[in-house]
């Protein structure tokens, strides 16, 4: 089962991601050998608490973060990957959608390994903010 463009994500839909992640995970392995496994962070939408889905995690024996109520926002695409792309994009017009998805393939190409690296890495710090906070929200 893939996803098209329009289509609401399901738990089915994001279940069978979950897989193609795994096979492209797994064909990089040599890459990965110095790691101890998938650490994987999700928030609590309702795709990602169903059944199905909960059941293709335990399946593929991931640890994995949960992401706490009523805390920031904690997922590194939001604060940093679409941030940097926000920027990128600001004040830019588009003939067409296809100039478009070819900025953003461009834009995501040229980031350097540093650049995923760098949003993975805030994540502990934020994540040290939440723990300090003892779960309770706050803002940046």
């Amino acid at each position: 089962m893939s996803w098209t463009s329009g289509q609401t994500i399901t738990a089915e839909i994001y279940s069978a991601q979950l897989d193609r992640v795994s096979v492209a995970l797994y064909q990089k392995q040599a890459a990965l050998a110095n790691r101890k496994g998938v650490v994987f962070h999700q928030d609590n939408a309702r795709p990602h608490t169903a059944k199905v889905a909960r059941e293709t995690l335990a399946r593929l024996q991931w640890d994995i973060l949960h992401h706490p109520p009523y805390s920031p926002d904690l997922a590194p695409s939001d604060y940093y990957l679409f941030l940097a792309l926000n920027n990128h994009m600001r004040n830019r017009q588009f003939r067409n959608r296809e100039v478009l998805e070819n900025e953003l393939i461009q834009f995501f190409s040229y980031q350097t390994q540093d650049f995923y690296k760098n949003g993975i890495y805030q994540l502990v710090s934020r994540w040290e903010k939440v723990i300090l906070a003892e779960g309770d929200y706050f803002s940046e």
